[in-house]
C-alpha cells in the first residue's frame, strides 16, 4: 500500500476511544464500506484517510491499520 492507493474501509478496531469531544468509533462506523485514497502513511504502517466526504466535516481524517482496509487499486 502506498500514498494514492484506493482502499475500502472494511472494519473497525475494537479498542477505539470514543468520547463526546472525540467520537472516533462513530466516525469509523460511518466510514465502513466507503472508498478512500490513502493520503499518508506513518512509521507504524497506518494509513491516513481523508473522510470529510462521508462525515461532512472539512479536513477530517482517520488513521487506520492496514488489516481494516481492502486494497482496490
Amino acid at each position: 500500500m502506498n500514498i494514492g492507493t484506493q482502499v475500502r474501509l472494511v472494519g473497525i478496531p475494537d479498542d477505539l476511544p470514543s468520547t463526546p469531544d472525540l467520537p472516533t468509533k462513530a466516525v469509523f462506523a460511518q466510514c465502513v464500506g466507503h472508498e478512500f485514497v490513502v493520503a499518508g502513511l506513518n512509521d507504524l504502517g497506518m494509513a491516513e484517510l481523508i473522510v470529510e466526504s462521508v462525515t461532512g466535516r472539512t479536513g477530517e481524517t482517520i488513521w487506520v491499520e492496514p488489516e481494516f482496509l481492502e486494497i482496490l487499486s
